[in-house]
């Protein structure tokens, strides 16, 4: 009887952790979900203030526009993920309407890519980034051309993080932009000019900083 008891609580204990661990992951899942979520929702309103940012221009100042953002973000692409991506932005017109497709093509197998869900939503935030950057120089003076990144780039694997802190580092050298990175990566952080690590005591955060 007793024997039968401790068998009984011990498959049912199993059963409890089993449960938990399933628990657990699913939390996870869920979460990792949500802020997907949240990023894609970030990165389709920056696709659709880019569109509707062309569809205010002349057709002149529209061509050299595209020109240029596909240029700045082809770039990055290649550095950063493959030299065969480009990235396009088709203009189409319909019912009097004028719409916007970006697309980033592999030229070398001519696969296209879904810019918001590929690679984990890595390419997204690689696209969305040089776009931010395109639209800052558009819209602002050089004295004022501050951009601020708040965990952009959580989705880029370790892998690419390497070039990605690179780019960043050598278009805002070039573009005389600076680039406020809110990153927990050590492999990004190693690119900036300044790094500032902030800690928290005591519910009371101490920004201190780090050499770079």
């Amino acid at each position: 009887m007793l024997s039968t008891l401790k068998d009984t609580y011990n498959r049912l204990n199993d059963e409890l952790y089993l449960k938990l661990g399933t628990k657990q992951t699913l939390e996870g899942k869920v979460k990792s979900t949500k802020a997907r979520l949240e990023a894609i929702k970030i990165e389709t309103e920056n696709l659709t203030k880019a569109s509707i940012f062309l569809q205010t221009l002349s057709d002149t100042t529209r061509h050299q526009i595209i020109d240029r953002i596909s240029s700045i973000v082809t770039d990055a692409l290649q550095k950063i993920k493959d030299p065969d991506l480009e990235f396009k932005m088709i203009l189409s017109t319909e019912r009097n309407q004028m719409d916007v497709k970006f697309v980033v093509v592999n030229n070398k197998t001519q696969q296209e890519y879904d810019i918001l869900n590929s690679c984990g939503g890595s390419i997204a935030d690689i696209v969305t980034f040089p776009l931010k950057v395109a639209l800052l120089l558009k819209w602002e003076p050089t004295l004022s051309r501050v951009l601020i990144l708040d965990e952009s780039f959580k989705f880029v694997s370790v892998a690419d993080q390497e070039a990605l802190g690179e780019f960043v580092r050598q278009i805002s050298e070039k573009l005389n932009l600076q680039t406020i990175l809110v990153t927990h990566s050590p492999t990004l952080t190693s690119k900036a000019h300044k790094i500032f690590e902030v800690i928290q005591e005591k519910r009371v955060s101490k920004v201190e900083e780090k050499s770079a």
